[in-house]
């Protein structure tokens, strides 16, 4: 009985830690074996995850892949503009929304939620079909213009969803409290209200930039013109067995980049709250 009892007692404890394994382990070991593979000199071989030696020619390989190197290059340009453009829509989108009451703030909120909630294929078809009426006037469209489209189109709505909580909880004395000092409504905007939202812009602003770079089905069906992001060329490439492995190598590059602003971002946030605190 005393085992039984015993065998109850802990079994909730260790349900949860094999939970949080499990997550763990599905989580983190597709993004080992990338790092696996970057380091691997057979790598280029399709056989799974054969080991010859150690090497950096991986690394080497995104530079010296003229194709590799183009389309990853095209993966940042658009990743870059459309972080920059999301993040600055979304920031007034979401100080536009936070003015609004009543429902008009719910309708518009829920309007901000249907992109995300829809499949991303539907997007990126609903995307391709609104620029192909555009191509008997702009035969070039494809390409940058429409993935960049795209991309702010589907990113936005997570930048607000980032800004907008917190615009939420700020003190609207503030606001009043710079205007009666002497600013205008426009420099108590950004002097005040935009600084005090600094840590969830930048969360919103690495969000976008991660979806953007990662993003494969929107991009499919709006690329074009020899204009092709990174997700593109890893499909294309392995279906027509001749892929590199330097995109292993960048994409653990990639992944030790966007970890480390997440380390340093959390660090900065649990400082200024011990800051609070003290």
């Amino acid at each position: 009985m005393m085992e039984a009892t015993g065998i109850k007692k802990y079994l909730p404890k260790i349900l949860k830690c094999s939970f949080v394994v499990i997550a763990m382990l599905l989580m983190y070991i597709p993004v080992l074996v990338i790092v696996y593979q970057s380091f691997n000199s057979d790598a280029n071989s399709m056989q799974a995850l054969h080991f010859g030696k150690f090497t950096f020619e991986n690394y080497k390989e995104i530079f010296t892949n003229a194709k590799l190197y183009r389309n990853i290059l095209d993966s940042l340009l658009v990743s870059f503009w459309a972080t920059l453009i999301a993040t600055v829509l979304g920031l007034f989108s979401s100080i536009g929304i936070n003015a609004l009451s009543g429902k008009a703030k719910k309708a518009i909120s829920f309007l901000n939620e249907m992109p995300m909630m829809q499949s991303e294929i539907v997007t990126g078809v609903s995307i391709m079909l609104i620029f192909s009426l555009l191509l008997p006037i702009i035969p070039q469209v494809f390409g940058f213009p429409t993935m960049l489209v795209a991309h702010v189109f589907f990113t936005t709505p997570y930048v607000i969803l980032m800004i907008l909580p917190k615009l939420q909880q700020t003190d609207e004395s503030l606001f009043e409290a710079a205007q009666d000092l002497g600013c205008s409504p426009i420099k108590s905007l950004f002097k005040v209200i935009i600084p005090s939202l600094q840590t969830a812009i930048m969360t919103g602003a690495l969000l976008a930039f991660t979806l953007s770079i990662d993003d494969f089905v929107i991009s499919y069906f709006t690329q074009g013109n020899g204009f092709y992001n990174f997700s593109n060329y890893v499909y294309n490439s392995y279906t027509k067995k001749n892929f590199s492995a330097g995109a292993y190598a960048y994409n653990a590059l990639l992944t030790m980049v966007t970890l480390t602003i997440v380390l340093v971002i959390s660090l900065k946030t649990s400082k200024k709250k011990s800051k609070k605190v003290a």
